[in-house]
Formats: structure tokens, sequence, C-alpha cells
């Protein structure tokens, strides 16, 4: 009878054992998905600084044309439509970052499926709940500025335009308001997730790397 127990332990351990071997494999390759993530994600950092400082041109560009009579800045209006295509161009380059990000985040999911250790698992899947939610409002992000631009675009298009009335430039000052305003709770929303990720990543580094 002892022997059969003690063979039984020795059965136990070895499952045990082979279980955590086949984790250490899937926390592997989540890590290196984590890495993969990251360096799709690189090239936003130099969005970011194009991104503000298009940003920066906007608001002088804007600033020079208030106020103004309108014929007498046509050039400043032709910069500000050049400066609208430039933060397009800068999205698009985003939007392709994010989307390989996207693709690299498919191998976390699957990884963290695979793994057996319950709380480890729920761990991971907590990461990459948080990560799912970071997309979601990036994309929502992206659309809000899209259509900040596009609203920008309307109004300076409209500038151009000499049969134009005050009426029609307040129209469209209004609708760009309404979409800077939606803008900015969807960047705080966007913010909010970054940084719930950041600490949820924060949980699963020792996890992975044990």
């Amino acid at each position: 009878m002892k022997m059969k127990k003690t063979v039984g332990l020795a059965l136990a351990a070895t499952v045990l054992l082979a279980g955590c071997n086949k984790d250490n494999e899937q926390f592997e390759k989540y890590s290196d998905g984590l890495t993969k993530l990251q360096k799709a994600e690189a090239p936003i950092q130099q969005v970011n600084k194009e991104m503000n400082k298009l940003e920066k041109e906007k608001e002088s560009l804007s600033k020079e044309v208030s106020g103004k009579d309108i014929s007498t800045v046509q050039d400043k209006v032709k910069s500000f439509l050049d400066n609208a295509q430039k933060r397009e161009e800068q999205l698009k380059k985003e939007e392709e970052a994010m989307t390989k990000s996207k693709k690299a985040f498919e191998t976390l999911q699957q990884s963290a499926a695979k793994v057996e250790d319950k709380d480890d698992k729920k761990e991971l899947d907590e990461l990459n709940k948080a990560l799912e939610d970071k997309y979601a409002k990036h994309e929502a992000f992206i659309k809000g500025y899209k259509d900040v631009i596009a609203k920008e675009k309307d109004l300076f298009s409209y500038f151009q335009d000499a049969s134009g009335s005050q009426e029609g430039v307040d129209e469209r000052s209004k609708a760009l308001q309404s979409a800077q305003k939606e803008m900015s709770d969807k960047v705080k929303a966007y913010s909010k997730s970054i940084r719930k990720a950041q600490t949820e990543r924060a949980d699963v580094e020792p996890i992975i790397n044990k």
C-alpha cells in the first residue's frame, strides 16, 4: 500500500510538472507576442511628435485667420488645408501601426487560452481584455479625429467660396465645435484605456518572466 501511495504521488508530481512546463511554453510565447505588439506600435511615438508639431502650426494659422477679412488671408487658408492633409497622413500611419499590433495581439489570445493554471490564466485574460478595450477606444479616437479634420476642412474650404455667407460660416463652426467636444471625450477614454492596459501588464510581467 505504501509503495502504491508513493508511486501515486510520484505520478501526480509528474503530471503537475508537465503542466507547469506546458504553461512556461505559453508564457514564453505570450512574452514574445507582447514584444512584437510593442514593436508594432513603436512608430506611433514619431506620429505623436509630428502631430504635436502640426497641431501647433494649425493653432497659429487659425489665429492669423481669426477676425480678418478672409479675402486677405487666402494663403493662410491654403496652408491650413495643407496642414489638415498632413495630419490625415499621420493618422493613416498610426492606423497601420495599430493594425499590426492587433495582429500580434492574436497570438497573445491563443497563448493565454492554452494556459492551465487558473490564477495565471485569469491575469493574462485581464490584460487581454484591457488590450481589447484599448484597441476599441483607439479606433473611436481615430474616427473622432478624422471627423474633426473633416469639419475643419469643410469650414476652411468654405472660406475659399466667394459667395459664402456668415450664416454658412457659423453653421460649419458649430459643427466643428461639436466634433471637437466629442473628440475630447474620446481622447480621455483612450488615455484611460492605455493606463489600464499598463497596469494589467505590470501584473502579468512576474508571471510570464518566472
